[in-house]
């Protein structure tokens, strides 16, 4: 059979043939396999997820250490590598604890932080502070009640007349 690059080559169909042949035979392979088992599109598959097989064997595995001890299966975790993903382990465990108690403690201090400016303004009040307050809630008092003219002539300043 003549190459495809010489004159006499052969038509399209022949090699798409042979393409989807090999093809299908890789598939089946994979299928065989098991590493089309679950589809994509199904919750179950690890399609675009990291893969780390010692992981798996980690979680997946410590039930199975018959299979293990068998040598059933090639796959096996060495013991360093699982001291290393328990250490890992207990390292995210820590993060996440501290990343709790820096939550709490800064919605503490929020309600701590407004209760102390609160108290600081109180004790910053003197005698002459305390006396202001009270004429500004009376004035308060007085345009609330309506004792207060807005829309009078008002004072040659230009503020409120009171009767």
């Amino acid at each position: 059979m003549p190459s495809r690059n010489s004159i006499n080559r052969p038509k399209l169909t022949v090699n798409l043939n042979r393409k989807n042949t090999s093809i299908g035979k890789r598939r089946d392979q994979r299928e065989k396999a098991g590493l089309l088992q679950p589809a994509r599109s199904s919750a179950d598959s690890k399609s675009g997820k990291v893969k780390s097989v010692p992981i798996e064997l980690y979680f997946e595995g410590a039930s199975d250490d018959y299979a293990r001890s068998k040598g059933i299966t090639t796959k096996t975790l060495s013991k360093k590598r699982a001291k290393k993903i328990e250490r890992n382990l207990k390292y995210a465990q820590q993060r996440k604890l501290l990343t709790d108690a820096t939550a709490q403690v800064e919605e503490g201090m929020d309600i701590d932080i407004d209760a102390k400016k609160k108290q600081k303004e109180e004790e910053k009040k003197t005698a002459l502070g305390r006396v202001k307050d009270a004429l500004w809630n009376a004035i308060g008092d007085a345009t609330n009640a309506g004792l207060v003219l807005e829309n009078g002539q008002g004072t040659t300043l230009g503020g409120p007349f009171f009767p």
